[in-house]
């Protein structure tokens, strides 16, 4: 069962709900992906609805302001769309819970919803926050000498050439891109945040891709980033090499869906919030 739903200043953002009414599970909100309208990268949302409504789990995927079906609206940016989705899922289709997150900028948004807003018990964080370390830099060594000398050349040359782009940035005034530009709070701000959402029995699903190699080479990474907390029972995280960013091939994308699915029911076994 799916309906339309309009939301926001002025019911001027448009949502598809689909899945059983009468579902007690969390309501899974999937924000578009950057610039990707809401059935998500390949119908990746449209699929996940229906994956999980086979389990009366409801799913509610919609445009952000400016992308797909959505205008801009004065005042209301990504994360105000956001929270004006799980206030008005609350308050007219019984939503008490939320799962919130999805692909790229779609995890930034269920992070920066999850860190203001306690309705929020479970997030997606696929090809998310991420910062770069000493795994980080040691797979990319490790990478370098695999390949042989016929790469090194390819690699000093990448390196020179963001140097000059640096250089050039500073003298026009304009910073290099930064963790900050995708509005990520610092490492150790990231760290207190995610130890937090923890402590308060936020569940966590993580998956980075090879399509990520610019910020996550390494599963080893993801405990240097953010502590023992990344090992608790509550959080789950996978590697993927061979998949790129958007799960273009078909069997990734089963992949994808086939680990949401079996995480969505995991959490309701074990309950959720705790």
């Amino acid at each position: 069962m799916s309906q339309l739903v309009t939301f926001g200043p002025g019911r001027q953002l448009v949502g598809i709900l689909s899945g059983d009414p009468a579902s007690s599970a969390p309501l899974v909100v999937l924000p578009n992906a950057g610039l990707i309208p809401r059935a998500g990268p390949f119908r990746l949302h449209v699929e996940l609805a229906e994956r999980l409504a086979v389990h009366g789990i409801r799913t509610f995927r919609f445009d952000t302001p400016g992308v797909g079906e959505a205008p801009r609206i004065a005042g209301c940016g990504m994360r105000e769309a956001t929270i004006a989705a799980l206030d008005h899922l609350a308050g007219h289709h019984a939503a008490e819970r939320f799962v919130v997150g999805g692909v790229c900028s779609a995890a930034d948004l269920g992070w920066a919803t999850a860190t203001c807003d306690r309705r929020v018990v479970g997030l997606l964080m696929l090809d998310g926050i991420s910062y770069t370390g000493f795994w980080f830099h040691f797979a990319r060594v490790g990478g370098a000498l695999r390949r042989g000398p016929r790469a090194w050349s390819g690699i000093a040359a990448r390196l020179l050439g963001r140097a000059a782009a640096g250089v050039a940035a500073a003298a026009t005034g304009a910073p290099p891109f930064t963790a900050s530009d995708r509005g990520w709070p610092g490492r150790r701000e990231a760290r207190r945040q995610f130890a937090a959402l923890v402590r308060r029995g936020t569940r966590s699903l993580w998956v980075y891709t090879g399509g990520y190699a610019d910020l996550f080479l390494h599963p080893r990474q993801f405990t240097a980033m953010f502590g023992r907390v990344a090992l608790d029972r509550r959080v789950e995280m996978h590697y993927w090499p061979d998949c790129d960013h958007t799960f273009y091939a078909r069997r990734h994308r089963e992949r994808l869906l086939d680990t949401i699915e079996q995480w969505m029911l995991e959490q309701g076994r074990t309950g959720w919030g705790r």
